[in-house]
């Protein structure tokens, strides 16, 4: 009984202090920022994205690398990946529905560089996970209501390329650009007092970064 106990302790503690890592290598001390914009799911692609905020800039890759059925309901894996900044070679994939009863993050896989993959056991962590799941798309009628009230239709120029983009402004006075030729979500810039986000790549041919045996933590059982 002590040494399930132990173990039970130590697991909590592992998820504990990944969960925690992640999110201060994130640079805002929370959580990787929650991409605006109509999720559209296309497995293989991806966009690359450079987040400037306080803490400085980081470079972010989020790609759908693929999907399963859940429940009988459409998910999609998508990964997020910190490529510069804090947190640099960090990976996080995460399997996702947003329609349905019980939308939500369903399996969550975490990659430190040089460590093992590990899963998550999703139904033990309770409140210390409910900030990550922020990373997760919105349904596309939550989405399009955060977006906000559309400003006119402009063109801008980004590292990415020029785009033909739906300007919004949001409720809380971010300014945000769509494109429907940007995949997954459509941003390619958004801006706000506390940070930028602004296309550096379209990216297509995505598959998992996630390398070697992932390890599945288990739940001890009395």
């Amino acid at each position: 009984m002590k040494y399930l106990r132990n173990s039970m302790f130590a697991i909590v503690l592992v998820l504990a202090m990944s969960a925690g890592a992640w999110a201060q290598m994130m640079g805002r001390g929370t959580s990787a920022p929650q991409i605006p914009g109509i999720f559209k799911p296309e497995v293989g692609s991806g966009s690359e994205y450079m987040v400037t905020t306080k803490q400085g800039p980081m470079d972010i890759q989020y790609a759908v690398v693929g999907k399963e059925s859940v429940d009988g309901r459409e998910g999609f894996w998508q990964e997020i990946r910190i490529k510069s900044g804090k947190g640099s070679g960090m990976v996080m994939k995460q399997l996702f529905v947003t329609a349905g009863d019980s939308p939500g993050i369903k399996r969550m896989i975490m990659q430190a560089p040089g460590q093992q993959a590990m899963e998550m056991p999703m139904g033990m962590m309770g409140g210390m996970m409910q900030h990550m799941a922020q990373q997760a798309p919105k349904n596309p009628t939550e989405a399009a209501q955060e977006l906000g009230g559309k400003v006119g239709t402009e063109t801008i120029t980004v590292p990415a390329g020029t785009f033909v983009c739906d300007h919004y402004r949001t409720k809380n006075g971010s300014d945000v650009w769509i494109s429907s030729k940007v995949y997954p979500y459509g941003l390619v810039k958004s801006s706000s007092k506390e940070m930028t986000i602004e296309l550096q790549k379209v990216l297509s041919d995505q598959t998992s970064e996630i390398k070697g045996e992932v390890r599945k933590l288990e739940m001890p059982h009395f």
